[in-house]
């Protein structure tokens, strides 16, 4: 039988269609080229010559039984809807962050860093947090054979700025939002936010080449590129703190789960900053939890690796529906 699976971001969304582990055909689309979800899956559904019986969507976004909204787009998703336009007998929505968990077991060790070995338990609580379009977060507790992924909207909580920087950078965020969260700072537009909070207060050391870049180019990702590749300061110190502020996130998910089955970083931004998250600013920003400090090296901190993640746990969820 032919499965479905797709994992839908707001930045981009991936299809597949698989029978008996071969794949049949895949696509990668950009979000915002489409009104709809629907729209999309129509263009993707029309490629293929045959029927699904089951398909599963992550969804960037609360989840609520059988309707999903993405949270950095106009996009509603309703099972039944889906299951009568598209004749598909089954179908499961699930939070991307949800995916993310049921995919992790999928994985190759190799698709996997390890950022601190911890004190891993067999059985014990997993924890997820991922910064892309957005910043999802979720847990996992074991259940009679496997892992059970319980979504949140964790990444909305409120922003604690933990030195002076930061407390100027809450300031100058409130002025243009009514909350703080995390989410507006640990994501792709997070970066831009911060990088433009550091070039108001030290207008001196804005590069002309670099906020030319950024007139015809992705924001985040002239940023990254100009701290990795170039001595840019600004570009590096608004990178730098960006890593900060995600292991700051990082740990307080840690405290409020207790991951001694891991904590595991996902995300489309992580992998492309590995090398510079190795330096150490981000498990340091993670074990500064005074009085806690001691609690924190227990837990094993990972980095996902490979991209397609979620659509390996939403393939395996939509299998799961017609065994």
């Amino acid at each position: 039988m032919n499965i479905l699976a797709g994992d839908i971001g707001g930045t981009k969304v991936l299809l597949q269609i698989s029978c008996a582990g071969e794949v049949l055909l895949e696509r990668q689309y950009v979000s915002a080229n489409y009104a709809g979800f629907n729209d999309l899956l129509s263009l993707f559904m029309s490629e293929f010559n045959g029927d699904v019986t089951a398909a599963c969507f992550g969804v960037a976004g609360p989840v609520d039984g059988v309707n999903a909204e993405v949270t950095n787009l106009p996009w509603k998703l309703n099972t039944e809807q889906l299951q009568k336009k598209f004749g598909i007998a089954h179908v499961k929505l699930i939070n991307d962050f949800q995916a993310v968990g049921y995919g992790i077991d999928a994985l190759p060790k190799a698709s996997i860093e390890t950022l601190q070995t911890g004190d891993e338990r067999r059985h014990g609580t997993r924890a997820l947090i991922g910064a892309g379009t957005g910043l999802g977060q979720a847990l996992m507790v074991w259940r009679n054979d496997h892992y059970q992924v319980l979504a949140t909207e964790g990444g909305h909580v409120d922003f604690a700025p933990t030195d002076d920087l930061q407390m100027e950078l809450w300031h100058y965020m409130h002025l243009n939002a009514y909350r703080v969260t995390y989410e507006n700072l640990v994501s792709g537009k997070g970066l831009v936010s911060i990088f433009n909070f550091l070039r108001e207060k030290n207008p001196g050391l804005v590069s002309q080449k670099m906020v030319l870049a950024m007139q015809h180019q992705d924001a985040a990702s002239v940023i990254s590129k100009f701290a990795l590749e170039t001595p840019d300061t600004l570009a590096n110190q608004a990178l730098d703190l960006f890593i900060k502020i995600y292991g700051a996130q990082v740990g307080n998910h840690a405290l409020n789960t207790l991951p001694y089955g891991g904590l595991y970083i996902a995300g489309g931004i992580a992998p492309k900053l590995i090398n510079r998250i190795k330096q150490g600013g981000l498990i340091s920003a993670f074990r500064d939890k005074a009085p806690m400090e001691n609690l924190m090296l227990n837990f094993p901190v990972k980095l996902v690796m490979e991209p397609r993640v979620g659509l390996l746990g939403a393939k395996k969820v939509a299998k799961r529906l017609v065994l």
